[in-house]
This record gives C-alpha cells, sequence and structure tokens, in this order.
C-alpha cells in the first residue's frame, strides 16, 4: 500500500500498536490528509501498555480533525482488545483486506513469525466477506462503545495517561538463563526477519496556532553529563549527545524517532557494522547560554542497535557546528533543552 496511489480509504484495528509501523501506512495517510479521505483506526491499549508517544505518532500522521477521520483507543479492565485486521478501498471502488495474527508493531511486522491472509475483491475474492472486515471496524465509530477513547489531541493522550489506558509501566521481563554461548553470558537474541521501511510519517501541515486536532508542542530536556560536555577523562570524545529518558514520561526507544522529530526527513543507511541507520538534518534556533545563535542545522541518528548494546539510548544528536563552543567552554551540567514548537520549527537551548 506504501507505492499505491489509489488507496481512497484505509481503516485497520489492532490489539497492540508501535508507531514503527506507521512508515508502511503514512503514504496513503498523507494522501487521503490532503483530499480529506476516510481514515479509520484502533489500537489497543491492553493492560494500559501502548505508548503515549507512539499514539502521538499516529495522529501526527493522520492529521488534524476531519469529517472523514475517526481514531479510537480501546481498553478494557476486564479483556483484551485483540482483532488484526487491515481494509483498503481504492479509487475504482475494488477492495483488500488483510486478517490475521499479526499486531501493527515493529514485532508483528518484523520479527515474530506469523499467520494470515490476504484478500482481494481485483482477484475475485468475496467482496461480501471484505465489506463484513470493513463493517466491523466501522462499527465501533457507530455510536458510544464500552471501552472505546475517541482522540484526535495531544490533551486527550495526556487524559488517557492519567487515567491509566496509556503508558502504564510494565515489571521488567525476566532474563533468560546466562549461557556460554551468548556474548557477555547472555543466551542468543532474536534478529529481525524482514527490515521495517525507513520513512517517517510526514508532518502536518504547519498551523498559524493550535487548534484542535493539531499536535501540541514538544519539549524534551535533559542535564549535560561530561561524556555530553566532550569532557570523558579516558577514551574517545563521541562528538554527540545522547538523547534519553532524563526523567520524562516518554519510551527513550522510539520519542525522539517518531514523536519529536517524527516530522522531518530521516535517510536510510547502515552503521560500520552494517547495523540499521537513519539520519536526519534538523534546522534549529540555537540559543548558547543566553546568547541567540543563528539558525543551525544539526545531524539527528537513530539506530536500534544501540539500545541492545548501551541499554540507554537509539538516538544522538551531533554536535557538528556547536563543536568549538563545547571546546571552548565545559558544558557539564548545564540544562539542555529541545523543542518542536507550533509552527513546525525547532530550536534548542544550553543554559
Amino acid at each position: 500500500m506504501r507505492s499505491d496511489p489509489s488507496i481512497a480509504e484505509v481503516r485497520w484495528q489492532s490489539g497492540y500498536f508501535g508507531a514503527e509501523i506507521l512508515p508502511y501506512f503514512a503514504p496513503a495517510m498523507a494522501r487521503l490528509r490532503r483530499s480529506g479521505g476516510t481514515v479509520r483506526v484502533l489500537v489497543g491499549s491492553n493492560d494500559g501498555t501502548t505508548r503515549q508517544s507512539d499514539v502521538a505518532a499516529l495522529l501526527a500522521a493522520v492529521g488534524p480533525a476531519r469529517p472523514g477521520l475517526r481514531v479510537g483507543v480501546v481498553s478494557f479492565a476486564d479483556g483484551y482488545f485483540h482483532p488484526k485486521t487491515v481494509h483498503l478501498v481504492r479509487n475504482d471502488g475494488s477492495a483488500a483486506a488483510y486478517i490475521g495474527s499479526a499486531n501493527l508493531t515493529g514485532a508483528g511486522a518484523a520479527l515474530n513469525v506469523e499467520a494470515g491472509i490476504v484478500l482481494d475483491t481485483r482477484d475475485g475474492d468475496d467482496r461480501r466477506v471484505l465489506e463484513a472486515v470493513r463493517a466491523a471496524v466501522d462499527w465501533w465509530f457507530a455510536a458510544r462503545r464500552p471501552g472505546l477513547h475517541l482522540i484526535s489531541t495531544a490533551a486527550d493522550l495526556a487524559a488517557l495517561a492519567r487515567a491509566g489506558v496509556l503508558d502504564v509501566p510494565q515489571p521488567p521481563r525476566p532474563r533468560p538463563a546466562a549461557t556460554r554461548s551468548g556474548a557477555g553470558g547472555r543466551g542468543p537474541s532474536l534478529r529481525p526477519l524482514l527490515s521495517l521501511p525507513g520513512s517517517a510519517p510526514p508532518p502536518s501541515p504547519r498551523p498559524s496556532s493550535v487548534g484542535p486536532g493539531v499536535p501540541a508542542p514538544v519539549r524534551w530536556t535533559k542535564k549535560l553529563s561530561a561524556s555530553d560536555a566532550q569532557r570523558k577523562t579516558t577514551g574517545n570524545q563521541r562528538g554527540s549527545i545522547t538523547l534519553v529518558q532524563a526523567g520524562a514520561p516518554i519510551d527513550p526507544k522510539t520519542y525522539f524517532r517518531n514523536v519529536l522529530f517524527g516530522g522531518v526527513t530521516w535517510r536510510r543507511g547502515a552503521t560500520a557494522t552494517g547495523q540499521p541507520l537513519e539520519t536526519a538534518r534538523v534546522r534549529l534556533e540555537v540559543d548558547l547560554l543566553g546568547q541567540r545563535r543563528r539558525h543551525m542545522d544539526l545531524e539527528v541518528t537513530y539506530a536500534p542497535n544501540r539500545e541492545a548494546a548501551q541499554s540507554n539510548y537509539t538516538t544522538l544528536l551531533h554536535l557538528g557546528q556547536l563543536s568549538k563552543d563545547f571546546a571552548a567552554q565545559d558544558m557539564t551540567g548545564k540544562q539542555l533543552t529541545i523543542e518542536r514548537r507550533a509552527d513546525g520549527t525547532f530550536g534548542l537551548s544550553i543554559r
């Protein structure tokens, strides 16, 4: 569906959801956002496990509220929302659907072995069956339904997080017993069977002011460590700042790639060891120690394997033009703030 310009309607429902799946849907959602086409999406949050940052990335992808757009989070106290279906309608009236075991998550798309079936009226499949798949999604939005929470703004997500519908911390999973064969005494680790698309969800049109359905400004801050300040006492200086949780209610593995910098252009590549790497150049208005600078284009890189190796980050902000300032003055302990404003521009301050 990523390369099919004839898609006129998108519907899906998934028991579990992760923003890493959005590149599959982003091109169609961008076209439907421009045309005002139909998008109806249901996301499960079983035990409150769905991340607020992932749903925020979804809202950014589908765009501001409109008559043909409906997005809902489904969560029950005494049961799980567990369907996995995708339904598409093309401009010529033909329809296609996927029905299977795979959730719309990175694991469901690339890591797990799943089972499913694809139906298409162009291939002679029964139109009545495809209509039933579409109707199953539309049913949720036809009236008030127990467990359904309609969402369109960042405020809606914050309310769900406060209510325990999103972002509920989960207990750590037990680690497998150490084995001799695993690196560092660990057992074998899972590897993706497929590579997910690298394109990011397109940004929403830049509004003159924040209104209904427009993603709210995003702000993140951290205290710079000696390593961030390029003042390590041993080893080589990294030349970059780690973008981590820093006490914020976010998932640091995906937040910077999909939320804070989700609307910028990312280029796919590979690390020196052949692991997937994505790179973006972000223009930021820089305020350094109270002195406002000209805009700077700084590089941000995202590599999922970093989290497995370091256990704390996937994304780096490379100093670039700021390197001379960091060499001239020790920034250890200074407060770094990065924000995406309501008009879509970015600011960076160190104070």
